[in-house]
């Protein structure tokens, strides 16, 4: 009777703690780093609407996590919200400039103002802010945006380009022009009379060939974000 009684006891504890765990584990959840790492899943399957609630609410929870806001900069940039764009990088911008991924706000920055038409400032993003800040020790000269490795250093050197043409800065347009050749591995360079018609009219041309070899994805960086290949900048 004993061994009956402790048989079914022992069961009993069993049973219970059986349906206990399952019910009684503590709450999950979610961090900012979670909301990001989502928001980031949803931009990189180009569900930009999506990834801004994700990242709307990574913000909510902690808002001096810095990646949040450099997703919303991004994703407010692919919607073609170019003014909001700005407005979110610059905002953490304002809080702190000495986070290791900082060239991706200012390569957003230079993307967003040249979109707003603001020359001057995507020039100042691209030149001052960006290549005035590269490291080489973390591979800055080969940086991309590890979230599409598409679009990468040379995207940004030729928003410096079109920016000075624009402002009618021949001359710094030119060397602009020169250094992605460079980059490229090509051995063509620009020596054009820049106080003539023809010459502006050439460089523009160069500006064109660029741009369309650029956008090809035939760039020679090969940076990946899955194995760091090329120049590891996203290792």
């Amino acid at each position: 009777m004993i061994n009956h009684l402790k048989t079914t006891f022992i069961f009993f504890v069993i049973t219970l703690t059986v349906l206990c765990f399952p019910n009684c584990r503590g709450e999950v959840i979610a961090t900012d780093e979670d909301y990001s790492t989502y928001g980031w899943s949803m931009y990189e399957n180009k569900d930009y609407r999506d990834a801004l609630i994700w990242f709307a609410d990574a913000i909510k929870k902690d808002s001096s996590h810095f990646d949040a806001y450099n997703g919303m900069g991004w994703t407010m940039g692919h919607l073609r919200q170019a003014d909001s764009s700005v407005y979110y990088f610059q905002k953490y911008l304002n809080q702190d400039s000495s986070f290791v991924d900082v060239l991706d706000f200012y390569a957003g920055l230079s993307f967003a103002y040249n979109a707003i038409g603001n020359d001057t400032l995507a020039r100042r993003y691209a030149e001052t802010y960006f290549f005035g800040n590269q490291n080489s020790d973390l591979g800055d000269p080969d940086w991309c945006f590890c979230h599409n490795t598409d679009i990468n250093q040379l995207d940004v050197r030729l928003i410096l380009a079109i920016s000075e043409f624009r402002m009618a800065l021949f001359d710094n347009c030119q060397s602009s022009v020169n250094q992605l050749y460079k980059d490229l591995g090509l051995p063509t360079v620009v020596d054009e009379d820049l106080t003539t018609v023809q010459g502006r009219t050439a460089l523009v041309g160069h500006i064109s060939t660029l741009q369309k070899s650029i956008k090809s994805g035939e760039n020679g960086l090969n940076c990946s974000e899955n194995d760091g290949s090329g120049g590891g900048y996203c290792s």
